[in-house]
Parts: C-alpha cells; structure tokens; sequence
C-alpha cells in the first residue's frame, strides 16, 4: 500500500538521468577503463542494451509477485475474485518496488541513448552531423510502432516483459555483429579526420610564420 500516486513513478526517471550522468562519466566509466572494459560507444551501447534487458526482466518478477499476491488472497478469500486492476489498494505491493526497475532502465537508457547521440555526432561527416541525428533520434519512433505491433501478441504483461527482454537481448547481439564489421571503417574514418584537422591547424602555423 502507498500513498504515493503511480504517476509519481515516472518522475524518477528523468531525475535519475540528471544525477547519474555525472556519476558515468567521472565514476563508472573511469572504473571500467581501470578494469579493463572498453569503453568505445560500441561496446557502451551494447552493455546498456544488455542492461535495459535486464530492467524488462526485473518488471516480469515483478508481475509474477503481483499475480501471485492476488491468486493468493483470492484463494483465501473464495467469495472474492480480484484481479491487479482492482485489487485492495492497501493490499497492493508498495510502488516503491519499482525504483530498482527505473533505476536499472536508466542506467540503461544513458549508456545506450546517449551514447547513440555522441556516436552518430563523433562519426558524421560534418554535412551529415544534424541528419545522422535526426535519423537516430527517428529510432524511437520506429521503436514505438514496433511496440503497437508486438504489444498484440499477448495481453498478458508477463508474457509482455519477457518477450522485451528476450527482443532487446537479440537486438544486442545484431548490434554486436554490425559493429563489429563497422567500428574498424569508423575508425579509420575518424583517424584521418582528425589528422586532417591537424594537418590544416600545422599549415596554418606555418602561414603565420612566414
């Protein structure tokens, strides 16, 4: 039982955000450079991907103790036929359970989304910096009719949670195929970039010399 109105939930998140992306960037990824993860956006995106899997799958036990709390009051209770939707409020698990689940989704959310951002800006040539983002910012709402569709297979949020995870987890693992066979180009790409930006900061130097 709570006093705090679901809606409130999703207020942590965006304050998540703020206070963690300071701690990634002068906390955790130095920890894993110290440790001996990398840290290319690749890898950053795929381990957060990883991650927002493991959210989906924290919100299916989530379901499950839920489901079993209902199942097991009716049970004691065979005049009563409740159901999540109108189950005694007091009755209900806390809505605090969910802050693990916001927690993990947005550790997720900046290791991938962010991390996507700076990636397509970093790689872009600098005719296509705005369209790369704006194509990257696109994927949502692509990610959004993929959740219309796949939201029909089943109306039961177990099954729901799952079936995500199981899709992130795959969608990881293509990502993992197509950056391996990108990353070096990108590389090579971003190295000549940066010495021809050098070249031109040398040539530079050398005209006002003269």
């Amino acid at each position: 039982s709570s006093g705090i109105n679901a809606e409130y939930g999703q207020a942590l998140n965006p304050i998540f955000i703020l206070a963690l992306i300071p701690v990634f960037e002068s906390v955790v990824y130095p920890l894993m450079k110290k440790v001996g993860l990398p840290t290319s956006p690749t890898f950053r995106i795929i381990l957060g991907m990883t991650i927002t899997a493991c959210s989906f799958v924290i919100c299916g036990f989530l379901q499950i103790a839920m489901e079993g709390k209902v199942s097991s009051w009716n049970d004691a209770h065979p005049g009563d036929n409740f159901t999540i939707d109108n189950f005694p409020k007091n009755e209900q698990i806390h809505i605090l359970t969910q802050i693990p689940m916001i927690f993990v989704i947005t550790c997720g959310e900046i290791l991938t989304s962010i991390t996507v951002l700076e990636f397509a800006y970093s790689y872009a040539p600098p005719s296509m910096k705005s369209v790369c983002q704006s194509l990257s910012l696109l994927t949502t709402a692509v990610g959004n009719l993929v959740v219309i569709i796949f939201s029909k297979v089943t109306d039961k949020p177990t099954y729901l949670f799952f079936m995500w995870a199981a899709i992130v987890l795959l969608a990881a693992v293509l990502q993992g195929f197509i950056c391996k066979k990108i990353q070096g180009p990108l590389d090579e790409y971003r190295l000549k970039e940066l010495e021809g930006k050098n070249d031109g900061v040398e040539l530079k130097e050398k005209d006002s010399a003269v």
